[in-house]
């Protein structure tokens, strides 16, 4: 049994913490969400209460204290001590108290789903490409290289991720010239914001007669981010001429040709990844091409389907309700801008409808285009990003 105070394990007929001198209480473990049975954790109550009160009487006020929050709840279901269904009750009995903003804690819980599963799929990542790395070492000193994989793989499994690339440079610094390492690296320091380290880990992997296409689309990201988008193009080539159904690839060509502001080749290249898998990414940037054709309809369309995937996705929100709000359709429209409201910070809706109100059917036209953000668009294109909003929804419904 697990203290609900410090987390120590304790014998299952004990009544208080052999550590902390918590009492216990006996909260169910089923995460299934399904046919809970919630009498368990409503009996702690008073007891979580109690517990949080320091951290609830401030959230309201400090969005340190939200943090904070935050952190507990994902402790509390990282270590089994409460179901789903029991985190939508404590959610939403601290909602109820006014102890917490609900938009606060609902987006920094958002937030930190989202960087749990990066880091999970980072892991995952690593332990398919572990045998790879221990096949390819040519270095002297084996024992050392196999125990910083060792002690990488323990922090990826604490969702450490910056902690385990440090230890794998450290790897790489046994065996320089271990390529499943290289491109493993490259793509976690791509991930983790460190764009010159990724270009340094990928290089030599690059430089192969037949690269991979996974370090060629790691590379091609990374270039789009720091604005070289002419070698991208080259890198994306490369990746579509030995995988022409690499819908990533064409999703990245589609980035590049609307940066360079050929709309049409834009438009193509997003259906072409469209007819291979639907993403949020492709259809944005298939919407933001026909919108700079002039095909409105077919660009509404388009977000109207990229909300079909992804219920929460501000640009296309955004972009939305400015189209909608450029007819005139202000009930609409509305009805878009309190979403946002809802999930981004500050917000105010009504200063946009106002603005709109204001302007003339020609300045509305040109009010109602958002700018292309490519660092957006790339950040659509995190696997993490599409598995947290299922999740998210998920938990939504099971609560």
């Amino acid at each position: 049994m697990l203290c609900q105070r410090c987390g120590k394990s304790n014998e299952a007929d004990r009544e208080k913490c052999r550590s902390c001198g918590a009492p216990l209480y006996v909260v169910g473990a089923d995460r299934s969400g399904e046919n809970s049975n919630m009498q368990p954790f409503l009996g702690v109550e008073d007891y979580l209460i109690d517990k949080l009160s320091n951290v609830e009487k401030q959230a309201s006020r400090h969005s340190e204290d939200v943090d904070l929050l935050v952190h507990a709840v994902d402790f509390m279901e990282r270590n089994v001590m409460v179901n789903r269904a029991g985190i939508h009750v404590l959610a939403t009995m601290l909602r109820e108290k006014g102890l917490i903003a609900s938009r606060d804690f609902d987006r920094r819980w958002r937030e930190r789903t989202l960087a749990n599963l990066a880091a999970l799929n980072r892991k995952e990542s690593f332990v398919d490409a572990k045998p790879d790395m221990l096949g390819a070492f040519q270095g002297k000193n084996r024992r050392r290289f196999e125990e910083r994989l060792a002690r990488a793989e323990d922090l990826l499994y604490g969702l450490q991720s910056r902690a385990a690339a440090e230890v794998l440079d450290e790897a790489l610094a046994l065996d320089p010239h271990n390529l499943p390492l290289q491109a493993y690296l490259g793509e976690i320091f791509a991930g983790l914001g460190d764009y010159p380290k990724a270009l340094a880990c990928l290089t030599e992997v690059l430089a192969q007669k037949r690269p991979p296409g996974g370090a060629l689309l790691a590379c091609s990201e990374v270039l789009l981010r720091l604005g070289r988008t002419a070698e991208a193009e080259k890198k994306l080539g490369q990746v579509l001429n030995a995988d022409p159904v690499q819908h990533e690839g064409w999703t990245l060509m589609a980035l590049v040709h609307a940066l360079e502001g050929r709309w049409a080749g834009s438009a193509n290249c997003a259906q072409k990844s469209l007819a291979i898998e639907e993403t949020p990414a492709a259809y944005y940037l298939a919407a933001h091409s026909l919108l700079r054709q002039g095909k409105l309809s077919a660009a509404e369309a388009k977000l109207d389907q990229m909300l079909g995937l992804t219920p929460d996705a501000e640009d296309a929100l955004m972009q939305s309700a400015l189209l909608l709000l450029s007819k005139g359709w202000w009930v609409r429209a509305e009805e878009r801008l309190e979403r946002l409201e809802a999930l981004v910070p500050g917000f105010e809706g009504k200063d946009l409808v106002g603005r709109f109100k204001a302007a003339g059917k020609t300045r509305r036209k040109a009010m109602a285009l958002l700018p292309l953000d490519a660092t957006k668009v790339l950040d659509m294109m995190d696997p993490a990003a599409e598995e947290a909003s299922m999740y998210l929804r998920q938990m939504e419904m099971e609560g």
